[in-house]
């Protein structure tokens, strides 16, 4: 049985490593990596969790970008992979955004998402904690 690898490409800008290794400086958190997935939410349908973990689980697949350690959702990889997460501190606040090839429409929170074949986000709908809605 042969079993297809799956590239795996999900990057941090230095913006965000810089940010990541600030919090969890910050927290007092030792030898953590980044987790990213995807799950349920928003008025996109799907939204991006980032969090800081001590090690993967066993369905995460273990990366590194910018000498951050990444643990990626194996069973949402296919909605994300290909992405860039960022960090901006700007008038309208500061966090952690992602630029996703695969999402072909974004709500204007920049938390929710759609992939092809779905259609448009209704962003009156949005439930968003960043929105100030959920």
């Amino acid at each position: 049985m042969v079993i297809e690898q799956l590239a795996v490409e999900v990057s941090l800008t230095d913006a965000a490593a810089e940010a990541f290794r600030s919090i969890t400086l910050h927290k007092g958190v030792q030898n953590a990596g980044m987790k990213v997935a995807v799950g349920p939410g928003g008025c996109g349908g799907y939204e991006y969790r980032l969090g800081i973990a001590r090690k993967p689980k066993s369905t995460d697949v273990v990366s590194e970008s910018k000498g951050i350690t990444l643990y990626l959702d194996t069973k949402t990889l296919h909605l994300f992979n290909g992405c860039t997460v960022d960090f901006s501190d700007g008038l309208m606040g500061e966090g952690f955004s992602v630029s996703n090839p695969s999402s072909k429409a974004d709500c204007a929170c920049g938390q929710s998402f759609k992939v092809s074949g779905e259609g448009a986000v209704d962003s009156g709908a949005c439930t968003s904690a960043v929105a100030g809605r959920g």
